[in-house]
């Protein structure tokens, strides 16, 4: 009895060897999928190359790198796929991906046919039972982190590089930790809420994207009609046009109800005052009547006006993520200058521009000072290609302009006689003097002066020529600000000074006395220079103006944003004769 149990005993130590001995085997031999992906995805991330990870042609070594370091980090483990296919986060991006031109980007950036289309074989094998690709698991999650990469960029720091299509963009784009980023979404599983947390802040960019939403859910429900050419329609008329006007119109009108009541081809007093509100947001002459002017901004196509709103919001992701509690803001295309405190504008002032051929640079900076009767240190570039041709023909020419010529140490050293100088010794190339312009009546920077570092060396100031203000096109500048109120402007950035001894009537005496005078702000005021062609109001209205500078690129967006539109209306197509069918049965 006692062998029985000894010989008992050695055949199940025997049989647990082997099986404890096939096991391990079986381990050593069939290594479970998500280890297989995990070591080949380590080998070919940390062997990879150049931009021999990347499959967007616009992306370069900088995200290959921040590939190697995610990946690295997580010791080979993907990021979207395991065992089971592709998880439920890279549906999540997909979706987000398909939904991109809601953000003022482009689906066809980011590669999703593609996703799409290793998606469904990786699912096809899947539900067939066999075995998953290893290299297509890999493939795919390569795929997703790159464009999840691509989009957190664009959508945190603007897809267009700007600084190539303006030679004056001074913006730096603003750089954000994409890897720290893409971890957090992934250990939090919240995606949509972590990439949202990228967008700028400042409520011109919530206004606009809302602006944006809603244009693009007027193009996905048949967007707006193409009103006919014909005699101008206004108050009192009847027209068979006018309905197709009011269809227009109530398309984006916060008030649409107004028009649904009255008579349906009168032109009445209500469609009037409609008309009216849209002249004034598109900067035309508010008569309230529908003229040639007015009917070609009525039928602009919803896609480029979806297009230019668009542009504008990736312009503004190039901007500070705070623009300051207090700040001013110039915007080129509306030939304006706000002072913003707290969210809303206190002051509104008209300004000059840059011309079209000396564009003004776009920036931000920190007013520190204010000049009052300031010198005018001519630019180089005005003094040889305006000055030096001038007095090459007449070396009097300056005489009675209250300029001083200086030679070689700038303007420390003594000034010398303009009719001493051979000019024509002198061009663009070697031109060793500086001109310099005194305080007076007709110094070009008028008597005040704003002061803000910027590598530009452009100005906020005053002017001699005042009359231009009352044009509506304000592009008469060399690239400085002109404004209308420089004495408002100065005193309300003076008013925290000690004892606040600057109000605008001391100002005014102070300009008086003609001595050049530098006030130090008591502290700092940011400035921001922007182009935008789109904006919303202190009002709340949307506004649209003329793209002055020719930046908008809307002809190449344009192509873009159709084929984003129609592949949205293509898989609502898809999916109606399923709806209908579930509805009949």
């Amino acid at each position: 009895m006692r062998f029985k149990k000894a010989r008992l005993i050695q055949l199940l130590i025997l049989i647990g060897v082997v099986l404890t001995w096939s096991i391990t085997t079986g381990m050593q031999d069939a290594v479970s999928p998500p280890d297989a992906v995990s070591d080949r995805l380590l080998q070919r991330v940390a062997s990879a190359k150049g931009r021999s990870l990347l499959n967007f042609d616009y992306n370069d070594e900088d995200t290959a790198r921040l590939m190697k370091i995610l990946y690295l980090e997580r010791k080979g483990r993907p990021a979207w796929v395991g065992e089971e296919g592709s998880a439920v986060l890279a549906e999540k991006l997909l979706h987000l991906l398909k939904r991109s031109h809601r953000e003022a980007l482009y689906p066809q950036d980011y590669g999703i046919e593609r996703i799409e289309s290793l998606m469904e074989t990786i699912s096809r094998d899947k539900e067939q039972d066999q075995p998953l690709n290893p290299d297509l698991l890999i493939d795919l999650d390569l795929l997703l982190t790159e464009a999840f990469f691509s989009y957190a960029a664009h959508y945190s720091g603007g897809r267009i590089n700007h600084q190539k299509q303006y030679p004056g963009w001074v913006y730096k784009p603003r750089h954000t930790d994409l890897v720290k980023t893409l971890s957090k979404a992934l250990e939090s599983g919240e995606l949509e809420g972590t990439l949202k947390e990228l967008a700028p802040r400042f409520h011109y960019y919530q206004k606009l994207h809302d602006i944006l939403n809603n244009y693009i859910d007027i193009a996905e429900n048949g967007g707006w009609p193409t009103i006919p050419a014909g005699r101008t329609l206004k108050k009192g008329m009847r027209d068979k046009r006018v309905p197709l006007l009011k269809t227009r119109l109530m398309a984006v009108s916060e008030k649409p109800d107004s028009l649904k009541e009255t008579p349906e081809d009168l032109f009445d007093r209500s469609l009037e005052a409609a008309v009216a509100q849209f002249q004034k947001q598109y900067g035309l002459k508010q008569d309230g009547a529908v003229g040639p002017s007015t009917l070609r901004e009525l039928n602009i196509p919803l896609e480029v006006r979806i297009c230019q709103v668009a542009v504008n919001l990736d312009r503004l992701r190039w901007l500070p993520s705070e623009l300051g509690d207090r700040h001013l803001l110039i915007n080129i295309p509306a030939f304006n200058l706000e002072v913003v405190e707290n969210g809303s504008v206190v002051m509104n002032i008209r300004a000059i521009v840059g011309k079209t051929d000396k564009r003004t640079n776009l920036l931000s900076s920190r007013v520190t000072s204010i000049e009052l009767n300031p010198y005018w240190r001519v630019p180089r570039s005005i003094a040889v290609e305006e000055y030096l041709p001038k007095l090459q023909k007449n070396p009097g020419y300056l005489s009675g302009k209250n300029m001083k010529v200086f030679a070689g140490g700038y303007y420390q050293n003594r000034p010398i006689a303009p009719e001493s100088v051979k000019w024509s010794r002198y061009s663009k190339d070697h031109f060793p003097y500086f001109l310099r312009q005194e305080p007076g009546a007709g110094n070009p920077l008028g008597r005040v002066k704003f002061v803000f570092s910027n590598e530009a060396d452009i100005y906020i100031h005053d002017t001699s020529t005042r009359s231009l203000f009352a044009r509506n096109r304000r592009s008469f500048s060399h690239g400085c600000i002109r404004i209308e109120k420089p004495v408002d402007l100065a005193s309300y950035l003076l008013k925290d000074s000690p004892n606040n001894p600057w109000s605008m009537r001391s100002l005014q005496a102070e300009i008086r006395k003609g001595k050049n005078k530098t006030l130090m702000l008591p502290k700092a005021v940011p400035v921001h220079i922007v182009y935008k062609t789109v904006w919303i109001d202190r009002e709340g209205n949307l506004n649209f103006r003329a793209d002055l500078y020719n930046i908008d690129n809307i002809p190449g967006n344009l192509k873009l944003l159709r084929a984003s539109l129609e592949r949205f209306q293509n898989q609502n197509r898809q999916l109606r004769p399923g709806a209908e069918a579930s509805g009949s049965s």
